[in-house]
């Protein structure tokens, strides 16, 4: 019965249109990263760290999201796309996870389960040493990520393989 008495003036209920700030002249790309550690994080040693190691052709910045959950936006798609291409990533011997972020659902509803490493496997005999093995073990630890040049998952005496890891 109260709702039904509600009313609001007409300053209070004046329409509110976010198109003109959502309007931008340059694309963005976004990744969020959430970092597996304890410790406080500087997000101006993270730059120094990364920037490096990341040699992107254009500038990005650093944004704190939530509590250990940064947000890197890259002014080139490419920059974004070499980062995640190239993890795993660690910073400060603390696992890094990486994703794509669209900014459409908050940063702290994401979830960080999955992480692929490259998993290599020793000790077994010669004639075993084939892709076919190699995405079998694989299989036994995760999802196998599918490789182009099934050649590159042999090594001298060992295989090698990506597979994807629930780390939650």
């Amino acid at each position: 019965n109260n709702w039904k008495k509600f009313s609001l003036t007409d300053v209070e209920g004046k329409k509110i249109s976010f198109s003109k700030s959502r309007n931008r002249n340059h694309k963005e790309y976004m990744l969020v990263a959430r970092f597996f550690t304890r410790r406080a994080l500087n997000v101006e040693a993270v730059g120094r760290t990364l920037k490096p190691l990341w040699r992107s052709r254009q500038e990005f910045t650093i944004r704190e999201a939530c509590d250990h959950v940064l947000l890197f936006v890259f002014e080139l798609e490419t920059d974004a796309e070499r980062v995640l291409a190239n993890k795993p990533w660690s910073f400060d011997k603390h696992v890094v996870l990486f994703q794509r972020f669209d900014a459409s659902v908050p940063a702290r509803s994401l979830r960080f389960t999955k992480m692929k490493f490259w998993v290599q496997i020793h000790g077994l005999p010669m004639r075993m040493l084939d892709p076919e093995t190699a995405y079998e073990l694989g299989e036994t630890i995760g999802p196998v990520v599918p490789f182009e040049n099934d050649k590159e998952l042999i090594g001298r005496d060992f295989l090698r393989v990506r597979v994807e890891v629930d780390v939650s």
